[in-house]
């Protein structure tokens, strides 16, 4: 009977053994808990940046669909950023040099530069 309770105590040292250098390797390993962690934080945060991202996406397709086909859009835009004119349109062009900020980075480029148009159909 005792050599059966000392083999039976060896095997659960063993197992014991085991068990132990397991959990200290899950918990100081290369993929250790504290790696889990931080992963699936970062997962959580490039998650709520991919539906952002989704949503800007949806608008631009939106934009993109009405420069397509929406004629007051497409006008719209060749107006703002072409400068064009419908030929029976008559363009006022004003210096606004002096009522604008000195610094050129807060200007918005065109091909109006520093000036501003209004236009008005006849």
């Amino acid at each position: 009977m005792k050599p059966l309770i000392t083999s039976a105590v060896k095997y659960f040292q063993l197992a014991l053994l085991f068990v132990s250098v397991s959990a200290i390797g899950v918990l100081m390993g290369e993929k250790s808990l504290n790696q889990k962690y931080f992963l699936e934080g970062k997962k959580t945060s490039l998650q709520k940046e991919n539906i952002a991202l989704g949503g800007e996406l949806k608008v631009l397709e939106r934009r993109v669909t009405l420069l397509r086909s929406d004629r007051k859009t497409i006008e719209k835009a060749a107006k703002r950023k072409l400068g064009m004119s419908q030929p029976n349109e008559t363009v006022y062009i004003f210096d606004t040099r002096s009522l604008e900020p000195k610094h050129e980075d807060s200007l918005e480029p065109g091909l109006l530069g520093k000036y501003s148009a209004k236009t008005v159909v006849r």
